[in-house]
C-alpha cells in the first residue's frame, strides 16, 4: 500500500518538474498596444521582460511613444545625481550611460 502511493507521488512529482512551461513570459514590443502598457508590464517585472528595454534605459519599447519620449520628471541639470557613476551603476529611468560622457541625466 505506501509502495503504491510513493509511486503516485513520484509519478506526480516527475510531471510536475517536467513541465515545458517557462518561468517569464515570452513577450516583445510587438505584444503591446502603447508605450505605456508595455512600461507597466516592464516596471512590474524587469528582470523578465528586459528585451522591452533594449538600451537599459529603464524605459521599455520607447519606439511605441510616437515620437514623444514618455514622461520621466527627470532633472535637466547636472545635479541629476547620476553624473560620475560607473556604466554598471549608471541606471533608471533619469540615467543613461552616453559614450565619451559618462552617465547623466537625459
Amino acid at each position: 500500500m505506501y509502495r503504491s502511493i510513493f509511486l503516485t507521488l513520484l509519478v506526480l512529482l516527475v510531471r510536475c518538474s517536467s513541465s515545458d512551461t517557462p518561468l517569464c513570459p515570452d513577450k516583445t514590443c510587438d505584444d503591446y498596444a502603447t508605450q505605456a502598457e508595455a512600461q507597466e508590464a516592464f516596471d512590474n517585472d524587469p528582470s523578465c521582460l528586459g528585451e522591452l528595454d533594449n538600451d537599459s534605459d529603464g524605459i521599455a519599447c520607447e519606439h511605441l511613444a510616437g515620437g514623444n519620449p514618455p514622461t520621466t520628471n527627470c532633472p535637466t541639470t547636472s545635479s541629476c545625481g547620476c553624473s560620475g557613476k560607473k556604466k554598471d551603476s549608471c541606471s533608471g529611468p533619469c540615467c543613461k550611460w552616453t559614450t565619451g560622457s559618462g552617465c547623466g541625466c537625459k
